[in-house]
């Protein structure tokens, strides 16, 4: 199965739930409905950035959006997204790890960690994936929304 083959039926999930249209969620999220159509048939995946706006719009677990949990866990408290440079920095310093190491489990250039570090791009959504597995830790908390 495809790492991000459940996005698009969450995504039209959470956008029914709450009576959301493409033309509705497009101004919120920076892109236009044409490219919102893309996300729900599954043949474009939003950017980092877009899909920390799509959290933000919809209160729900990353995980869950991705597919990788049934269902958002209740009372859960969402802080808001920190820099992922110095969020990736703490958690390499959190989980005692070196870019060898995450290049080891992840097989991610070294320029990826480095770009992200300096934060001079973000990872793609299937790598937030990839990354949390190698951290051990949910999508949530990688990105620090969840303590």
């Amino acid at each position: 199965m495809d790492i991000l083959s459940k996005l698009p039926e969450r995504l039209g999930e959470l956008m029914f739930e709450k009576n959301v249209t493409p033309k509705d969620l497009a101004p919120h999220i920076g892109v236009n409905r044409c490219t919102v159509n893309r996300y729900l048939r599954g043949t474009r995946l939003p950017n980092f950035c877009v899909f920390v706006k799509i959290l933000d719009f919809f209160p729900c677990s990353a995980d869950f959006i991705l597919g990788l949990v049934d269902h958002t866990p209740p009372n859960t408290t969402f802080y808001p997204t920190p820099k992922f440079s110095e969020r990736f920095r703490e958690l390499m310093s959190e989980y005692k790890t070196s870019q060898y190491a995450l290049h080891k489990k992840t097989k991610f250039s070294y320029d990826n960690f480095n770009k992200w570090l300096k934060g001079d791009t973000h990872p793609f959504v299937d790598n937030l994936i990839k990354l949390a597995n190698a951290f051990d830790c949910s999508v949530d908390y990688l990105l620090g929304r969840v303590k």
